[in-house]
């Protein structure tokens, strides 16, 4: 199967950006991968997938398209321009490689637009979101970790804080470190927890060996509401279709019993909003997810390294008082459990797509 020339007789063409995995030539989430190509099929367009070595001597060579009688992907030749870019490279460290690179510059002279330029930094998102006084009031307090002193005297104010990855996700890497009332320390991972009668024990054994290799947020922690005696969150999935942004769905996470992050992949639940929430609490999410759309896309929109944004999704917690805090916010959403929020984003990206024909 080979793509002609002759572009403009084709159908406009999505090009989906991943990955080659360990053993195979594609990886990523093949299922959404599959879902667009026959979404966009039936309307009137095509998804080519690419991974960066698929640009060789300034020229995209090829490709690879599903099809769906045989149900698997195959190998094209390629000879043209996609008239859009959906990045979804899976592991950030990809997109630190020079290929990516020439990938990304490549798309820009060639005018080719591409959306979820890249993976977020949290901090980069804190300081977008808190230059918004309304939304600065639903940020938990974060610092970039830059030395013993300041983590000790934020853990004194605060008493619970959550140590995350500047570039993390999927709730890997998060600890909970937390200052108690008989004057010991005790930090707390997925794996396990360390307690000692000295800060200076938690910072030298656990916490600056964190520090060698990778930039730490600390953040403050907040008890939120909880069910069965368990913490949950919202989970919400949000696209900017025909210049405003929606809310595709909104979901509930639980954490396991003692857990510290509401991840299903780290052993959370799966809650139906109806179980415990009220259409009052689902407006407010909703509200916050759109200024935090509108107010992320200003602040990033001549930025190189986010490009244009498209689509997130953002965990949002209630306290015990209330008051409700965006806790994460995430370029390149996870696949939501939820048939009806995955479908509806799935429609949404398709719209974004033909917005580009």
């Amino acid at each position: 199967m080979k793509i002609k020339k002759n572009f403009r007789k084709q159908p406009f063409i999505v090009g989906i950006l991943t990955t080659a995995g360990k053993n195979s030539k594609i990886t990523g989430n093949l299922s959404l991968f599959r879902d667009i190509s026959t979404r966009l099929a039936k309307r009137g367009g095509k998804a080519v997938l690419f991974t960066p070595d698929s640009l060789k001597e300034n020229r995209l060579t090829s490709g690879f398209v599903f099809i769906k009688r045989k149900n698997c992907w195959v190998t094209i030749d390629f000879d043209g321009v996609p008239t859009v870019i959906y990045n979804r490279i899976p592991y950030r460290k990809d997109e630190n490689t020079d290929q990516f690179k020439l990938f990304k510059a490549w798309c820009n002279d060639h005018n080719v637009p591409m959306f979820n330029g890249g993976f977020f930094k949290k901090w980069d998102v804190y300081n977008a979101l808190t230059n918004d006084s309304t939304l600065k009031k639903h940020i938990p307090f974060t610092q970039l970790i830059r030395s013993k002193e300041q983590l000790e005297e934020q853990l004194n104010k605060f008493h619970s804080l959550y140590l995350k990855p500047n570039e993390g996700s999927k709730g890997n890497g998060i600890f909970v470190l937390s200052r108690h009332e008989d004057e010991t320390f005790h930090i707390k991972g997925h794996s396990g927890m360390y307690g000692t009668s000295f800060f200076q024990n938690i910072w030298e054994k656990k916490v600056n060996p964190l520090l060698f290799d990778r930039e730490y947020i600390l953040q403050q922690k907040t008890d939120i509401l909880t069910y069965e005696e368990c913490p949950f969150d919202y989970r919400v999935l949000a696209h900017h279709v025909k210049n405003k942004w929606v809310v595709s769905g909104i979901g509930i996470r639980q954490s396991k019993l003692n857990g510290i992050t509401t991840h299903v992949l780290k052993g959370g639940n799966i809650l139906t909003v109806d179980e415990i929430t009220t259409e009052k609490d689902i407006r407010k999410i909703r509200n916050l997810a759109i200024l935090c759309g509108n107010t992320m896309e200003k602040a990033f929109r001549n930025s190189s390294k986010f490009g244009l944004i498209k689509e997130f999704s953002m965990d949002v917690g209630k306290t015990v008082e209330g008051a409700f805090y965006i806790f994460d916010v995430n370029s390149k959403p996870m696949k939501f459990d939820e048939p009806d929020i995955y479908e509806a984003g799935l429609n949404h990206l398709v719209d974004i797509f033909l917005e580009y024909e």
